[in-house]
């Protein structure tokens, strides 16, 4: 059962309490129960009574963490248990800084700033709402970033225009009606907007699906309905039920496929030995739509080239736009049939490449399902090499570096540097928790993460491990990402006391310099000159072998002083060449640990660029410590997190600077870095 849980008062045995998509209370042992009120949030699912204090209760939700010192009376909302948000999907747009979007289980879809011009850091209040009832997909038009996309259950899709603050159905559905499931007993009377919601309700009275359905057409979309923008035109967009709709004006209109799913009758299948069509208290747990299209991408180098994944098992490509369609799950090798496809993700440099992944969880089948095709699906190969145990659950190929996969599984992030061949642990500072989606911002180049149970992290600049090949040998200096010199908003200059408010960590300020070296070197030095050649910078960097990082944080070096400033060298060792600070999981464990309750829109942001300590003058610090391991920092800021210093503007103006590292007297190669002026206009 979804609710069930019960708790009597223990010094009182006539008052109780009961859990639901309300909270209830009851003061006659059951007679008469009320709803309580007052609680930020529904559906609740964890219930505590003080032993020695009856009027302390605690209650866990959808929406986090509720307390009453009154005995339900009123209540104080939980804003410090730091960011336990269960993300199903994340976006971003192009704006500076960029702006993550994400849907939430039963938290409705949020977007909120990767950084804050503040060292408030990122806080719940800079997060704004764009989609109710259960968030999912969302998706951010990368030509207008005042368009995007929400979704909520049932294939309740919503088009918002933040310039003009409106926000519009384009759920796909058919004359007469929306298209998804009938109406539910005594549902007749309900607010339609509520009906909506979960796609259910009335429809426009000639549907938006072209040409049209016989009347009375209903979809099967799935809990979570997938959605993509095209790559190629982002008003051309792909939206998936039992078939694949695609429209070409942003959601207004549609055409469909035929049905692309196995059609499979769950509802006659028998569930733990009952007949399937005998009567059960919680068939399904209410989630009625099966054999849905569940992941669709669409190939970034040829237009019209569409894969599908379905959760009763296919895997359907489509090389003209979606008019004609074949199945080729029948070319995976050692996969049962019927697994659901978790991922399916085209790739950006081959039309006929593509990779996969499926989950059979369901079934109790943890193995790690990853494949890859390079003829359209003719034939596959997997890719699960020395993966442990464990559902996987996305496939990221990076744009840039035909080689570079990243997998989210139910345990941990990996990252494969050889095209799949072999995977090695990216959790460095990351908690163990399950990963539902990784993508790649398309200009800063950071790996962005949705977890079911931690929220959103963000690893910051992963373009050397885009510029790493085979060929990465001895000392390479790699290019160096602009820099942008962020200006303090005063508007944003808000108290923020106490530690009952959880704050997101901005970036450290100013950008980093990354080098390879293949053994240890005796000495390191980074130069940072202006166009005219003059030195402004010298940083003492680290001197380990493989990819070290110094952060630059845009300031000159102090007055008198042509040495490296106290802190100007951050080291980074990227978890791709050193040791996990997680091991790898060889089994899935009997009784995995619960994912929490979420906050709504919280991010969290490991601090993948923060010394353990502070350096000694001009050196790199030591490697990071997860948050955990500094609770008197994590303290200073608030719960759960705290800005690291703010956007001060640096001493040196925008412009264009050279970088120039010196290895053991030896120069191993000089790069260019801009650092970009910033304005609130």
């Amino acid at each position: 059962m979804y609710y069930s849980q019960i708790r009597v008062d223990p010094t009182n045995p006539d008052i109780a309490y009961q859990g639901g998509a309300p909270f209830f209370k009851t003061i006659d042992g059951g007679k008469i129960w009320r709803q309580v009120g007052g609680v930020a949030h529904s559906d609740h699912h964890a219930i505590w009574i003080d032993p020695r204090d009856h009027n302390h209760v605690m209650i866990g939700n959808d929406g986090g963490l509720d307390v009453s010192y009154d005995q339900t009376e009123t209540w104080e909302f939980v804003n410090s248990i730091g960011g336990t948000g269960l993300f199903y999907k994340v976006s971003a747009d192009m704006r500076k800084p960029y702006v993550v979007c994400g849907g939430l289980q039963d938290n409705g879809s949020w977007c909120g700033p990767s950084a804050a011009r503040s060292g408030n850091g990122i806080l719940n209040s800079d997060w704004f709402r764009v989609g109710g009832g259960d968030g999912f997909y969302t998706a951010n038009d990368w030509s207008d970033w005042r368009i995007l996309y929400s979704e909520s259950q049932d294939g309740a899709t919503s088009r918002l225009d933040l310039g003009r603050g409106t926000t519009v159905s384009i759920r796909p559905r058919g004359p007469g009606g929306r298209g998804g499931q009938p109406l539910p007993p005594g549902a007749e009377g309900v607010d339609p907007a509520v009906l909506a919601q979960f796609g259910l309700g009335p429809g426009a009275a000639n549907g938006n699906v072209v040409p049209a359905p016989p009347a009375g057409t209903t979809f099967r979309f799935y809990w979570n309905t997938p959605f993509t923008l095209s790559p190629h035109n982002p008003s051309t967009m792909y939206l998936g039920a039992e078939r694949l709709f695609k429209s070409m004006d942003r959601g207004n209109t549609w055409v469909m496929s035929d049905d692309l799913t196995r059609n499979v009758g769950r509802n006659d299948r028998p569930i733990m030995g009952v007949d399937g069509k005998a009567p059960m208290a919680s068939k399904h747990d209410g989630a009625a739509a099966y054999s849905n299209i569940v992941t669709v991408s669409e190939s970034p180098v040829v237009p019209g080239t569409v894969w599908v994944g379905t959760n009763d098992g296919n895997v359907q490509v489509s090389r003209d736009g979606g008019l004609t369609w074949k199945n080729v799950v029948d070319s995976v090798p050692g996969l049962p049939k019927e697994t659901h496809v978790s991922r399916v993700e085209a790739s950006p440099f081959d039309a006929g490449t593509a990779y996969v992944t499926f989950d059979g969880h369901r079934t109790d089948d943890h193995k790690p399902y990853v494949f890859v095709t390079k003829d359209f699906g003719a034939t596959w190969a997997s890719l699960a090499s020395n993966l442990p145990m464990g559902n996987v659950n996305v496939i990221t190929a990076d744009n840039r570096n035909r080689n570079l996969l990243f997998l989210g599984t139910e345990y941990a992030i990996y990252v494969s540097m050889d095209a799949g061949k072999s995977w090695k642990p990216l959790m460095r500072g990351m908690p163990t928790v399950r990963v539902d989606d990784l993508i790649v911002h398309s200009r800063d180049r950071d790996l962005i993460a949705g977890t079911h149970g931690r929220s959103i992290w963000i690893l910051d600049d992963i373009s050397p491990l885009e510029q790493m090949t085979d060929q990465t040998t001895d000392a390479v200096l790699f290019d160096v990402r602009p820099a942008v010199s962020w200006v303090n908003d005063i508007q944003k200059q808000i108290t923020v006391g106490g530690q009952k408010n959880f704050r997101g960590a901005n970036p450290d300020p100013g950008t980093a310099i990354s080098y390879w070296l293949k053994g240890d070197a005796g000495s390191v030095r980074v130069d940072i000159s202006d166009v005219t050649g003059r030195v402004v910078r010298t940083i003492d960097g680290t001197k380990t072998p493989g990819l070290n990082r110094v952060r630059w944080n845009l300031q000159g070096n102090p007055p008198g002083r042509g040495a490296a400033a106290p802190g100007s060298g951050q080291a980074e060792q990227p978890a791709a060449t050193a040791p996990s600070t997680q091991p790898a999981a060889t089994n899935p464990p009997a009784n995995p640990p619960a994912a929490g309750q979420q906050g709504a829109g919280r991010e969290d942001r490991p601090p993948t660029t923060a010394p353990a300590t502070a350096p000694p003058a001009g050196r790199g610090g030591q490697q990071a410590a997860p948050a955990a391991a500094a609770p008197a920092e994590a303290a200073q800021g608030g719960g759960g997190g705290r800005g690291r210093g703010g956007f001060g503007p640096p001493p040196l103006p925008a412009g264009t600077y050279l970088v120039k590292v010196t290895v053991d007297g030896k120069v191993i190669g000089t790069k260019t870095v801009v650092i970009e002026g910033d304005s609130l206009q």
